[in-house]
């Protein structure tokens, strides 16, 4: 009786825990961290949003700055799709 139990009740509450978890996830944005230089205040740091990346064919810029992924020129120029 006990085994009985267990084999059918169990899968199916396996299976109900996974579909109500499927649903209970949010896709939230990561927030990313962009650099850029400003002459005589050096290097600023600033949040933008998650679509700027390594590969684009538009530049992610902040009031018309180009934005880096690292504190110095050298580092990838982070552009936008």
């Amino acid at each position: 009786m006990k085994t009985k139990f267990f084999k059918l009740l169990l899968p199916a509450f396996a299976i109900l825990m996974a579909v109500g978890l499927a649903f209970a996830t949010e896709d939230e944005p990561v927030a990313q961290v962009a650099h850029y230089f400003l002459p005589g205040q050096g290097w600023q740091t600033v949040t933008v949003e998650d679509d700027c990346g390594a590969s684009g064919n538009e530049a992610c810029e902040y009031n018309g700055i180009q934005l880096y992924s690292e504190r110095d020129f050298g580092s990838i120029a982070l552009r936008k799709p």
